[in-house]
């Protein structure tokens, strides 16, 4: 259980804010947690030292985007029980995301106790209730939580929910259950600024928490009547400037410790160009780089000022806002920002005329010291040509102002991710590392889920607190201009922020499979201290066995040396070329139909898959004059074709699909009212087809594989008697049935290429193919008995991370973790317990993805190909502190879950391929 300060000084302090804070006993400020991590939001810059954040998430273990990253479990405990996400430990989750209601009602396991929660669109999820909330909802309240209702396809929620022992959530139901979870772990003993009671539904949160964040979009530094701020009153620099391109706006203030609460601009409407061209600038006490220096709209958390619809707010969120009044533009950021000297801004624009824009920027005196805090930063990065089979890289901390290390927190980004409203990019997954880790500590589900989204936000527009789609028309045909076919999201981290103590490397794939070509720039907001707070002080190499000699390894149940040859989670370990249709066809079936101009048809193929395979089922769809073309339907979305029967459905299954299943729908608009062609071509196969529907109304995927009742609706369906031209693979196999076979025009695979899921795909790059991550070999042991070794450490220690390397084919490794003075000879060490290490799952999963919403689970069993992980775990600072060298002592418990209830447990044991040992440390950064 967490410590609870007593005193009642401390707990004046921190109820109270900035001013006159004081360390602890240990000497570090309480951590704000639980409710206090939003109401004492003005200690975002400060030092997390002993919390460490993680973010996990129903992703496709392959690498790949298999259902759209849903339905991947852990294991299944029964059939309204699929875990994806299972911790030991103390902490809080802060974080929970899902797309509508699907997999609801969720199980929440707090220390053994379950609970479901639900929104009200569950009773009948065929029929959503408009409105929906979560239930209970005096527990789940608004602004802290939000449906798909507001958010155009997502259910979030930021209710802080601590536990003590032990959180495991899982999904009821499991047709397109997908989502991600952010949640913290914990030292036990951090000094907190309250105590955490695991969560129940009878706590309820408080009512100056809802307050608070309603006041998004609003300032939230004044009025000054808290006692907070009776020693150290606001101070506002204010004033009016012509600004243009010859004359920038400067800035400057020289009041030694100060902390800047808020930085406003306000423009005429008709002046708005000057603060779109216009570039941020901001430098902390004469650095020689600065640590702010962005496109203004993006600083704000948009893409654009364009305004396509008037409304009042483009950006309401907590920390930022762009508001449109009758004939003003104001923008706002209150971002807590140290500084120790001097602040420097500087506001430039391209525009040649300008305007007079007016200003504030609003600080208060701080007794922070420069070793307790971060500097805020804004770093920007134009991805001006993405790197096929690479993640984009939003932040790398260690090419950040010349400096190696940085402590601090990653605390959000606001990102442009198209110009020309290709929304599709965003099946890319966020992929975070921090403290040199070689597994992601975060790995999301897409792009637009982590923007507060699902589904693309249906295309529209939405504004919340700490997640938004502020900017981009809802298709590129009802696109105003090209300003209009922007696209931007962003995403910020208060409760959730997180901490790193060496580096934070931002990741995010680019497509689902890092193909994409879209035009992303990107602004990832962090707080840093130039100095390490996590110092690597020793590391064991297993099957090394000088290392194993030189740390007492001792092990005495271990196996010999094993050789392991895989791969980390670093997304698809290769990509085939999407290709595209052959000018020049084979292979083709001709259709003609008459149909409507201006109007969308959404398209949807019948059809199922012949083989047991993920690369041999699609086809192309041509229309009017791209036929006999190199163009397609998607082709220019990076679209994997139409039909993709195989993600979603059983080989032999007939279903309705469009694009990949779950992802979004083909659609088709026609220049003129009348007779129409389409060409279908092979790209995947074997397949077959019943049917082709053009629907004017039905905008999702239909369930079943009954065809449609389209009379007087002015919908189209093309069946395989109308067929025209069957030339080559292409054939009636029946008065119903079309085969989709062929040579030379499909998709060309390399020999032996195979779904990522198989263990080795061959890759031969000169046949269209790329390999992304050739696998890596690593040595090391596995044992069921306990493993000791000695580590050095910093002596000025609050307390040790251990992470572990490991061959994740062993499911569910648990130890106790052990920890003793290594300057004791053997016989006299005073062995500490400090906790159960223990990680879930294995590279063995379950994957259920029924096609209806109420259908009974389908649960397979997968096989990832990628065994190597990384693990962590934390040691408490009573066990370590004062201490230069530690033993480790880790003893193995039996953990055995099946994958499916009724199965037998996979096999288990502790694996080993190599240990870190960080001691953890105040950074040691003063200002001069």
């Amino acid at each position: 259980m967490f410590r609870l300060f007593k005193s009642a000084f401390v707990l004046f302090l921190c109820a109270h804010g900035l001013a006159g804070e004081r360390v602890t006993a240990q000497g570090l400020l309480p951590i704000p947690v639980g409710s206090d991590a939003y109401l004492q939001w003005e200690k975002w810059p400060q030092q997390r030292l002993g919390v460490r954040a993680y973010m996990r998430s129903t992703y496709d273990r392959t690498g790949g985007n298999e259902g759209a990253d849903a339905s991947h479990f852990l294991y299944q405990e029964a059939e309204d029980f699929n875990v994806t996400l299972d911790v030991m430990g103390a902490g809080c989750l802060y974080f929970a995301r899902y797309n509508h209601w699907h997999g609801s009602p969720w199980h929440y396991e707090i220390d053994g106790q379950d609970y479901l929660l639900r929104e009200t669109s569950t009773a009948d999820p065929d029929h959503p209730v408009p409105q929906s909330v979560f239930e209970p909802t005096a527990a789940l309240p608004n602004t802290l939580t939000w449906t798909w209702s507001e958010t155009k396809g997502a259910d979030l929620m930021w209710v802080p929910m601590p536990f003590s022992k032990r959180f495991r959530m899982a999904y009821s139901r499991t047709h397109y259950g997908t989502g991600y979870y952010i949640y913290h772990l914990m030292q036990d003993r951090l000094p907190t600024s309250r105590e955490l009671i695991p969560w129940s539904p009878q706590q309820n949160v408080p009512g100056d928490v809802l307050d608070l964040l309603g006041k998004a979009g609003t300032s939230l530094v004044e009025p000054v009547d808290r006692l907070s701020r009776v020693d150290h009153p606001l101070q506002i620099t204010s004033g009016s400037q012509t600004v243009s391109r010859a004359h920038p706006l400067k800035l400057r203030i020289d009041a030694g410790s100060i902390v800047v609460r808020g930085i406003e601009f306000e423009v005429p409407v008709k002046q708005v160009a000057v603060l779109e061209n216009a570039n941020l600038k901001i430098t902390w006490d004469d650095r020689q780089h600065p640590s702010v220096d962005t496109p203004l709209p993006l600083f704000f958390g948009t893409g654009t000022f364009y305004n396509r619809d008037d409304r009042e707010y483009l950006v309401k969120a907590f920390p930022v806002n762009v508001r449109y009044t009758e004939d003003r533009l104001q923008v706002a950021c209150y971002f807590p920002m140290p500084a120790f000297k001097s602040v420097d801004l500087r506001l430039t624009t391209k525009d040649e005329v300008g305007s007079v824009i007016s200003y504030r920027l609003i600080h208060e005196r701080s007794d922070w010291l420069p070793r307790d805090v971060g500097y805020f930063h804004a770093t920007y990065v134009d991805h001006e040509t993405p790197k096929l089979g690479h993640d984009l890289i939003f932040l790398d901390t260690r090419q950040i102002e010349g400096e190696e290390h940085w402590s601090g927190s990653f605390i959000g980004t606001s990102f442009v991710f198209t110009d020309r409203n290709n929304l599709t990019t965003l099946e890319g997954d966020p992929r975070f590392y921090f403290d040199d880790a070689l597994s992601p500590q975060c790995y999301g589900t897409g792009t637009e889920e982590w923007g507060g989204g699902g589904d693309y936000w249906g295309g529209r527009n939405m504004t919340l607190p700490f997640a938004g789609h502020p900017v981009g028309a809802p298709s590129r045909e009802s696109a105003h201009n090209q300003q209009d076919q922007v696209h931007s999201a962003y995403r910020f981290l208060l409760a959730d922020l997180m901490p790193f103590g060496k580096n934070a490397r931002i990741t995010f794939e680019h497509g689902g499979l890092n193909q994409s070509t879209e035009h992303y720039r990107s602004i990832s907001y962090w707080y840093g201290s130039p100095a390490a707070s996590l110092v690597l002080t020793d590391q064991l190499d297993i099957g090394d066995l000088e290392s194993e000699q030189a740390h007492h390894y001792h092990s005495p149940d271990a196996s010999e040396v094993e050789t392991i040859e895989s791969r980390f989670e670093w997304g698809p370990d290769s990509y085939v070329s999407q290709a595209s249709p052959k000018a020049t066809a084979n292979n083709f079936a001709d259709f003609e139909f008459d149909a409507d101009a201006d109007t969308d048809y959404f398209i949807y193929v019948l059809g199922r898959s012949l083989a047991d395979n993920l690369i041999q089922d699609s086809i192309w769809l041509q229309f009017n004059q791209d036929i006999g073309s190199g163009q397609a339907i998607g082709l220019d979305q990076g679209q994997p074709g139409l039909g993709n029967w195989r993600d979603d459905l059983k080989v032999g299954q007939w279903g309705w699909a469009s694009f990949t299943p779950h992802g979004p729908v083909a659609t088709v608009r026609f220049d003129e009212t009348g007779k129409q062609k389409l060409r279908l071509l092979p790209r995947q196969m074997p397949c077959e087809i019943q049917a082709i529907w053009l629907s004017r109304e039905q905008s999702q995927v239909p369930a079943g594989a009954e065809l449609p009742e389209i009379e007087g609706t002015g919908d189209r369906l093309l069946l395989p008697g109308s067929a025209e031209n069957l030339v080559g693979g292409i054939r009636q196999i029946s008065d119903s049935v079309i085969r989709i076979d062929g040579e030379g025009d499909q998709l060309v695979y390399p020999k032996g290429f195979q779904s990522p899921r198989t263990p080795e795909p061959e890759i031969f790059p000169g046949m269209g193919a790329f390999l992304y991550q050739p696998p890596i070999v690593k040595k090391g042991r596995h044992t069921k008995g306990s493993t000791e070794f000695e580590a050095a450490v910093r002596k000025d220690n609050f307390g040790l991370l251990l992470r572990r390397c490991l061959d994740y084919r062993f499911a569910g490794q648990r130890a106790n973790v052990y920890v003793a003075d290594a300057t004791r000879t053997e016989a006299n060490r005073d062995w500490k317990w400090v906790g159960e290490w223990y990680l879930a799952g294995s590279s063995r999963y379950i994957y259920s993805n029924p096609r209806s919403e109420l259908g009974a689970t389908e649960a397979q069993v997968y096989q990832s190909n990628r065994h190597l992980r990384e693990d962590e775990f934390m040691v408490p600072v009573s066990a370590t502190q004062g201490l230069s060298r530690v033993a480790i002592r880790l003893e193995y418990r039996e953990t055995a879950i099946p994958l499916l209830p009724g199965n037998a447990a996979p096999a288990s044991a502790w694996s080993e391929i190599r240990y870190d040992i960080y001691s953890i440390v105040r950074p040691d950064f003063q200002v001069h």
